[in-house]
């Protein structure tokens, strides 16, 4: 932007010298360049820095870590890379038979438990034992209920669900590789939901607001411009935290923080996939005639994109 204004201010001169208002190329009009370049720098676009931020976008998504419950060869994976899922849909199953083999176990064991306390309550009957003992064995019938409980449960997780509606973008997971419990092995994807971040330096910050327009552009799209508004602010950094570890605390190293704004974009039906990245300017409350400034920067950088 700012050699464009040079460029007029130098197409300006010549043609003053051109139609003979000015006589000859002056000293001061040689070096003018250098004044226009100054002046722009502290009048225009210094104060923009800081009431029209501008800054890289990408666009995320939420995902969640799919981590099975239980440990076993895998002996089926029905899903695909970047297919959508719906809720409760099925990833992959683990060997089912050694689990299947615990509920049997855990159900003889509740069986010969509830035996044993109808034996006891009779003999109890006759006072032919005493309570504790009809006591002891109500509690070994209860233990084996909650053992047969956890062996179904263990049983049930060996078939691994989708948590949410979305999309796994790389299975790499084949029957016949083993997981482990608590082990990631894939990431479901919320592609629905979209969100669209910025990053604002420090010195800018204090200025932008929740509801603030903004306007975002895409490598991806270029020559396009979005209009979007500002959803959210995230007034911290994960190195300006103490570790609550009752340590001593370290001195926190001293850098250049950036924070992260969450727009709302009318994205006009286009799809944009994870990953995709541009420049977005927030126009905040202070910002006035130069917003305009800042609209044609963006709109220079998006015709870029083409490149």
């Amino acid at each position: 932007m700012i050699t464009l204004i040079i460029a007029i201010w130098m197409g300006f001169l010549w043609l003053l010298v051109k139609v003979g208002i000015l006589k000859k190329w002056h000293l001061w009009m040689k070096i003018s360049p250098v004044v226009v370049w100054a002046a722009a720098q502290a009048i225009i676009f210094l104060p923009l820095s800081w009431i029209a931020p501008v800054g890289p976008v990408s666009v995320v998504v939420s995902s969640v870590q799919v981590r099975p419950s239980v440990t076993g060869p895998v002996i089926e994976v029905p899903v695909a890379s970047w297919t959508p899922l719906k809720t409760g849909d099925v990833l992959f199953r683990v060997d089912p038979e050694p689990y299947a083999a615990n509920v049997r176990q855990a159900e003889a064991r509740l069986k010969l438990a509830e035996e044993q306390l109808t034996r006891k309550r009779q003999l109890f009957a006759r006072q032919a034992v005493a309570e504790a003992e009809t006591e002891a064995a109500e509690a070994e019938v209860e233990m084996a209920r909650a053992q047969m409980n956890l062996a179904k449960i263990d049983l049930e997780n060996t078939t691994v669900r989708a948590p949410m509606d979305g999309i796994v973008p790389s299975v790499v997971l084949l029957p016949g590789n083993r997981v482990a419990a608590g082990q990631d092995v894939m990431a479901v994807l919320d592609v629905d939901r979209p969100i669209v971040a910025m990053i604002v330096k420090q010195n800018a910050i204090r200025h932008v607001r929740p509801g603030q327009p903004a306007e975002v552009v895409f490598r991806s799209l270029p020559g396009q411009t979005f209009a979007a508004s500002v959803s959210k602010l995230y007034q911290s950094a994960p190195h300006a935290e103490f570790n609550t570890s009752g340590k001593t605390p370290d001195v926190p190293e001293i850098r250049d923080t950036t924070y992260a704004v969450e727009l709302s974009v009318d994205l006009q039906g286009e799809a944009l996939t994870p990953g995709v990245s541009g420049q977005a300017a927030i126009m905040t409350d202070k910002v006035g005639s130069l917003g305009v400034i800042r609209q044609i920067t963006l709109r220079m950088t998006t015709w870029m994109n083409f490149l």
